[in-house]
């Protein structure tokens, strides 16, 4: 039997590929739940007497920066934590060194990491159609991996891979584009983007100098009139799909 007070889910997924692995292994839980979206919560938390589930995507080798900077707020009180790590079928570069680093800095006792694979948020050839029936019986052999494991109280150090000093954040050189014959002007992007990069007086206008890329405001569009173009996508795309068709798999740190 697992003694928690409760599984909370703390996730940062802007196409939302990341949550939906989070709730795949939170499926094989049997508590009471609570959810802690980082796209929108940016509070100072301390976890103590629960089970918790903590889910980020890759950009371009790192975990996003406002990922980083709402997280570094989440402490633990040596509280058990399952990481996941999503990224779109490319390398995940230094991504898991600085989360997991991230984690045990806070307090974190790592009990299991898995490292998994979803559509490419930006360019969607890669991985398409990730995770597939194959992604999900895998997560779910490890998810039934951590419940042995806490069932029999097992503590060990959990070693990845990664390198320091992390490279400096990148910024996609492309634009976010807006349809102005789709828009109906719902503000949904300009509410819910994490950057506060569209403005209500001009929301089918993005400040690309604030904007990520994250594709926030893309997966929100009711009328899917957002989507990356500019001088440079076409080119980036070509260059992405040329090196990373190959198929990448689940992995397990235990």
């Amino acid at each position: 039997m697992l003694n928690f007070e409760k599984l909370s889910k703390i996730y940062f997924s802007p196409s939302g590929s990341t949550e939906k692995i989070v709730n795949e292994v939170a499926k094989n839980f049997n508590m009471n739940r609570e959810n802690y979206d980082l796209l929108s919560f940016n509070e100072s938390k301390t976890f103590t007497d629960e089970l918790v589930i903590i889910g980020i995507p890759v950009f371009d080798g790192r975990i996003p920066k406002l990922a980083c900077k709402r997280l570094s707020k989440i402490k633990g009180t040596n509280t058990k934590a399952i990481v996941i790590l999503n990224y779109g079928n490319i390398d995940y570069g230094d991504a898991l060194l600085e989360l997991v680093e991230l984690l045990k800095e806070n307090n974190f006792q790592i009990v299991g990491v898995a490292t998994t694979v979803s559509q490419h948020s930006q360019f969607n050839d890669i991985g398409s159609n990730r995770p597939d029936a194959s992604d999900m019986e895998r997560i779910n052999e490890f998810s039934q991996k951590i419940i042995e494991k806490l069932k029999n109280n097992t503590t060990n150090e959990i070693f990845v891979s990664g390198y320091k000093p992390f490279p400096d954040y990148k910024t996609p050189d492309f634009s976010v584009l807006c349809d102005e014959n789709l828009c109906v002007e719902c503000m949904d992007c300009v509410y819910t983007c994490p950057e506060e990069a569209i403005s209500e007086l001009t929301p089918t206008k993005t400040n690309l100098d604030d904007c990520t890329r994250c594709t926030t405001c893309i997966n929100v569009c009711p009328e899917s009139a957002r989507s990356f173009g500019g001088a440079n996508y076409q080119s980036e795309y070509e260059n992405a799909i040329s090196n990373n068709l190959e198929r990448h798999e689940v992995e397990f740190f235990m």
